[in-house]
C-alpha cells in the first residue's frame, strides 16, 4: 500500500464518523455512502474492521435490525462520545485544511512562475483541476 492509500485509510475513522452522525447505517450502506465522500471504491472490509474499532471504543454502537425482506444486518449509531470524537476530529482537519491551502496556493504559483519562464527548477504543471481550486 503506498503512503497516499494509507493516509486516506485514516481518514475514514471522521469520514465514518460524519456519516453516522448524518443518520444511522449498516455496513454495505456506509460502504455505498463513501462514495460522496469521495471513496468511490472503499474496501468493505477495512470499513467494517474500523467501525468495530470504534465500536470497541465507544464511538458508536451498533444492534442487529431484522428485515421482512433479507438477512438481518448490523446497524451502526453515533454516540454521545463519538459526537464529541467527532468535533476533535472537525478540529484537527481544519488546522490541516489550513496547512494544505497553504501548499497547494504555493504550489500553483510555483508552477505559474515556471511556466512564464523564470528560471526555477521544472516542476509539473498543476491540472486544471488544481488551477480551479485556487478561484
Amino acid at each position: 500500500m503506498n503512503p497516499y492509500e494509507t493516509e486516506r485509510r485514516t481518514l475514514l475513522t471522521p469520514v465514518l464518523l460524519l456519516l453516522l452522525a448524518e443518520r444511522r447505517g449498516h455496513g454495505y450502506e456506509l460502504v455505498h455512502r463513501l462514495v460522496g465522500m469521495g471513496w468511490p471504491e472503499a474496501e468493505s472490509a477495512h470499513v467494517y474492521r474500523v467501525l468495530r474499532g470504534l465500536e470497541t471504543c465507544g464511538a458508536v454502537t451498533s444492534h442487529w435490525d431484522a428485515s421482512d425482506h433479507g438477512p438481518a444486518r448490523r446497524v451502526y449509531t453515533l454516540t454521545h462520545q463519538g459526537a464529541m470524537e467527532l468535533a476533535l476530529w472537525f478540529v484537527r482537519l481544519g488546522e490541516l485544511h489550513g496547512t494544505l491551502h497553504v501548499f497547494l496556493e504555493r504550489y500553483v504559483q510555483l508552477t505559474d512562475a515556471v511556466a512564464l519562464g523564470d528560471d526555477r527548477p521544472a516542476t509539473p504543471l498543476p491540472t486544471d483541476h488544481m488551477r480551479r481550486m485556487r478561484k
